[in-house]
């Protein structure tokens, strides 16, 4: 479980991607050994990293096109969520606060994000930073709280970061985050 608050819940949980991360599991026959309604009952990050644990070395070339595309969305989401996390931890811990250039990091991270999808290998990309990125802009408008629009920043630096060597990348969106790729 997440030793951290359960912030990727706040700003990027629902039941529908809930419900899609236990539908993926079925799809890829992932879904043993726990309960039916297991990843309801858990913690949003939680069913984030179980499904992601379970996702990540599964080959899915047997699967239907339909549900190799369920399962590949499933898991680039369930692992972005999760380093996303790590990425506000990162902030919160060094009190850091966000900056007001969010409209140029942000218009850098969805021109760049973009430029990824459709790109062998990054299968799912879409559906990830599609959600994550829409949600992290909506937390960035005025009316949020600063502590949302703290994350929010965090989670685009974290994207950001993903493309430090290109055009545009400023040095300041730079954020180191744990990359759960190893465990």
């Amino acid at each position: 479980m997440f030793k951290i608050p359960d912030r990727i819940a706040d700003l990027f949980g629902d039941e529908t991607i809930r419900l899609e991360f236990h539908q993926s599991l079925l799809a890829a026959g992932q879904a043993q050994g726990y309960k039916m309604n297991y990843l309801e009952e858990v913690s949003f990050s939680e069913a984030a990293r179980i499904t992601y644990r379970r996702l990540k070395n599964f080959d899915r070339a047997a699967l239907p096109e339909d549900r190799r595309e369920l399962v590949a969305g499933a898991k680039a989401l369930s692992h972005r969520l999760i380093t996303s996390g790590y990425a506000i931890d990162e902030v919160s811990k060094a009190g850091k606060r966000g900056r007001e250039d969010w409209p140029d990091l942000l218009a850098f991270v969805q021109r760049k994000c973009a430029a990824r999808v459709g790109l062998r290998n990054h299968e799912g990309w879409e559906h990830c930073y599609t959600h994550i990125v829409g949600r992290a802009e909506a937390a960035l408008q005025p009316d949020r709280t600063a502590e949302d629009r703290v994350a929010a920043y965090a989670v685009l630096r974290h994207f950001a970061s993903f493309f430090a060597a290109d055009a545009g990348f400023e040095r300041a969106w730079r954020i180191e985050v744990y990359e759960p790729e190893a465990d």
